[in-house]
């Protein structure tokens, strides 16, 4: 049987109503040569009906007899994958038809690259566009410092190579945040990089992970944020971990925090800064860039919770300067590209 280049894994658990248009996003892309796994943790719907209605050589269905959970899920599939290249999408997302060539053209074209992202689109549960772009990090300094504070990739938009993620397993010790510690232990042995452009979309529901199991995942970013913040030599409290996780996230109208959380905040970036300058754990640049994007980010959070008067003077106390360096205006020049790619044409004429 001839090795494909590309193997597409998608992961599946009771999403018969959305797997469907995962598979067919697989099966349009534009680069010949795919295969596409899909993994089924014993699917209780009728996804096993939905699948054997795809009539093409180049889907795989697998099954789990039980439920076994995510992690493990993903380690069946990265281990019945034959392509040169590794692609993974959830189930309830779907894959534009040209990510997969972009994101090989990228990884041919960088070799010391293990894996590729990309920012993400956004869509409604029925599958309608949603307003949106989430634009990620993009060089391997500005990931490796964005992965201090929460995730740097949509994990339907990665693509690597496929020698080098077989051998980076994922953890069934954690039932969530199972993709974030695979990518803080990747990145510390490799380069990773996501692309500007829009390949994938992401379908928000009310049945996503994020929402169904957000203490769970506060609790997991705790314990993956423990040994970045020892690398640092930096002795945190147990409340300056839980703050730290919060500060990833960008609603905070459920959290257990006051005004005083933005006081701590600032402090504590200070302190994060401070510890980098002295380990170099950290690219400064990249890290001062991060830390002033998420300082920017509480704030805009906290407003729900304490008004926009108090969160703006609380920002005030300290402007995010750094996001005016050469990481900052790297990132935010590719946004501007990918948000705006009018307007950005029209400041080129001009």
């Amino acid at each position: 049987m001839r090795k494909p280049t590309v193997s597409i894994l998608i992961p599946t658990f009771n999403r018969a109503q959305y797997v469907g248009d995962a598979i067919a996003s697989a099966l349009a892309q534009t680069l010949p040569d795919t295969e596409v796994i899909v993994v089924d943790d014993g699917s209780t719907d009728a996804t096993p009906d939905l699948i054997a209605g795809f009539a093409d050589t180049r889907l795989r269905y697998l099954r789990h007899d039980a439920n076994r959970g995510i992690p493990e899920t993903r380690n069946t599939a990265l281990a019945a994958a034959r392509g040169d290249y590794i692609a993974w999408l959830d189930s309830d997302d779907t894959a534009r038809p040209t990510r997969l060539q972009h994101q090989v053209d990228f990884l041919r074209d960088n070799p010391a690259i293990a894996m590729v992202g990309s920012a993400a689109g956004k869509m409604n549960s029925d599958g309608s566009h949603k307003r949106g772009t989430r634009m990620p990090p993009l060089s391997p300094p500005m990931i490796a410092a964005w992965l201090v504070f929460r995730s740097a990739f949509q994990q339907s938009s990665v693509t690597g190579r496929a020698d080098i993620l077989q051998a980076y397993r994922y953890d069934p010790r954690y039932r969530v945040c199972e993709d974030v510690d695979m990518f803080v232990r990747l990145q510390r042995d490799h380069d990773l990089a996501n692309l500007p452009e829009t390949l994938i979309d992401r379908r928000l529901h009310p049945e996503q992970t994020v929402r169904q199991f957000r203490g769970e995942i506060l609790t997991s970013r705790q314990t993956l944020i423990q040994p970045m913040l020892e690398s640092l030599r930096i002795d945190a409290t147990r409340q300056d971990i839980e703050r730290h996780v919060l500060l990833g996230f960008a609603d905070l109208r459920d959290a257990d925090v006051d005004e005083d959380f933005l006081v701590w905040a600032r402090q504590w970036l200070a302190r994060l800064r401070q510890a980098n300058d002295a380990t170099q754990v950290f690219d400064q640049d990249a890290l001062a860039t991060a830390s002033d994007y998420f300082w920017l980010l509480a704030c805009r959070a906290m407003i729900p919770k304490i008004g926009r008067a108090k969160a703006i003077k609380a920002f005030l106390t300290r402007l995010p300067t750094n996001l005016l360096g050469p990481s900052a205006r790297q990132w935010i020049g590719s946004a501007w590209s990918t948000y705006l790619p009018g307007a950005a044409n029209r400041r080129r004429a001009a």
